[in-house]
């Protein structure tokens, strides 16, 4: 056998030896970071949390006795209605000259018998023939005002717009009336700022 053939070997053992060494050492050190002994959490034992974290040993390295705050009927239902606003402002806010108008399909459910005869009566035009394409995406949200049976939510978008091959982003506010119908929060008005 040739001095080279030998030196190949010699290094390819003693490239899988550190290989393996290492692989070992790697398996065992998330072992010992994900069962904590003697009451410590991962953070203790290690500095810092294991990057690969059960949920049981998560809910492990939470102080006991910290109380949880859970939301208040009226507070669910505040959160509930501007998650609707947003959906609301998102599906109808995205559409493109190929979905033939699906986009206020989308909404029928959402909204009131008053806007659903207006947004019904709407169509996408497209004269040109070019793909014309509207994408909202809503990144803010805040309450402005409440009552038992009447809300209003502003939410501020980015949309992005792609016509005739160019595409725009830009951002823009939409103010939603959201009433209280049949025990249901559905949007009734928008208007785009």
């Amino acid at each position: 056998m040739s001095l080279r053939a030998r030196i190949f070997i010699i290094a390819s053992i003693v490239m899988l030896l550190i290989l393996g060494v290492s692989i070992f050492l790697i398996i065992n050190k998330n072992k010992t970071a994900l069962t904590p002994e003697n009451g410590a959490t991962p953070a203790d034992q290690s500095g810092s949390l294991p990057t690969t974290m059960s949920p049981a040993s998560i809910a492990t390295s939470i102080p006991e006795g910290l109380p949880a705050k859970t939301a208040t009927p009226l507070e669910a239902e505040k959160n509930g209605v501007q998650q609707l606003a947003k959906v609301f402002v998102e599906r109808y806010g995205t559409y493109s000259s190929d979905n033939n108008s699906q986009n206020i399909q989308d909404v029928q459910s959402l909204v009131t018998k008053s806007l659903w005869a207006k947004l019904s009566g709407r169509t996408a035009v497209n004269g040109t023939g070019s793909f014309v394409g509207m994408t909202t995406k809503v990144i803010g949200m805040d309450l402005t005002s409440w009552s038992d049976g009447k809300a209003t939510v502003r939410l501020q978008t980015a949309r992005t717009e792609e016509k005739n091959g160019k595409i725009t982003t830009y951002y823009q506010n939409a103010d939603v009336e959201m009433v209280k119908q049949d025990g249901m929060w559905l949007a009734d008005k928008l208007t785009w700022n």
